[in-house]
């Protein structure tokens, strides 16, 4: 035999030896390879299980962040949003718990966002009250507060029912809390929400606003026609009546208390039965059927 067939010769024997160490090596590795993915799956369920178990109870929200609440309290405003005592943060629906907000007739505006991993951030803006008014409600007499967007939405306290003027000569049929005012009498509670706001101790200081129309005397509600509405104003300190448009604001309230205190001053108040601001000119009538 050449050298050349020899070298070739060993040369094949030792490929063949190789490829069956690999081939070897590679029936070695296979069951270790199914060992590992199988330890790994096992460490992965065992995991899920872990998270299934745990997570949840951890994740419980135990944390409320609530502002712009003032006459509600806290337990006020989580009943409101149906707030449960076992709420988990990634079952919440915010969209639930805002639209039961805004449900509740005391609530004018309401944010709800949670706050990971365990909170619940509720931003509410209240409805404020500028005028209360007496109605029927569960089979009694009751006196509700009214806001600048003409909606009863809550009984009114004593505090409340001091610190606003009563708004009457209006019926309610089949009343609600939630029972919002026609829109002839818009412009009136808007411009009384605004004096509150700017102003407060000038609503404060007129006792009743009596709505009254040129027939029928007393506003049906829903029926009121904004061209004949008018207003018969009566300040806290003084017994005469005032009789104004369809509207007030902070400047024709100062002009009201200051012509009272005028005539209170110069000792004629008591012949005076009506004060008259419709017209910008003052006008009144004394109880002897006198105009001035």
């Amino acid at each position: 035999m050449s050298d050349y067939a020899a070298r070739h010769s060993r040369a094949n024997g030792l490929v063949r030896r190789s490829r069956a160490t690999l081939n070897a090596d590679r029936a070695t590795l296979e069951p270790d390879r199914l060992l590992s993915a199988f330890l790994i799956a096992a460490a992965s369920l065992a995991l899920i299980v872990v998270g299934v178990l745990l997570i949840p109870p951890t994740l419980r929200i135990t944390r409320y962040e609530i502002s712009g609440n003032a006459a509600m309290t806290r337990e006020d405003v989580l009943s409101a949003a149906l707030i449960h005592d076992r709420e988990y943060f990634f079952a919440l629906d915010v969209d639930r718990v805002k639209a039961a907000l805004a449900a509740d007739p005391r609530v004018a505006s309401a944010t709800v966002s949670k706050l990971f991993p365990n909170g619940l951030k509720i931003a509410l803006k209240e409805r404020r009250a500028v005028a209360a008014s007496l109605v029927a409600l569960n089979g009694r007499s009751s006196a509700v507060c009214i806001d600048s967007e003409g909606v009863a939405f809550a009984e009114a306290g004593q505090d409340a029912a001091i610190s606003v003027p009563v708004l009457s000569g209006i019926r309610f049929e089949g009343f609600r809390l939630g029972t919002r005012l026609p829109s002839s009498l818009a412009r009136l509670m808007a411009s009384l929400g605004e004096i509150q706001a700017r102003e407060p101790e000038l609503l404060a200081a007129v006792s009743e606003i009596r709505v009254v129309t040129a027939d029928p005397p007393a506003t049906d509600i829903g029926s009121a026609d904004a061209a004949t509405t008018e207003l018969l104003i009566y300040p806290l300190n003084h017994r005469i009546p005032v009789r104004a448009g369809p509207s007030l604001d902070a400047s024709m309230l100062r002009s009201i208390i200051l012509v009272l205190d005028v005539l209170g001053t110069r000792g004629i108040a008591a012949s005076v039965q009506e004060i008259d601001f419709r017209t910008g000119t003052v006008v009144y009538r004394s109880k002897e059927g006198q105009t001035g």
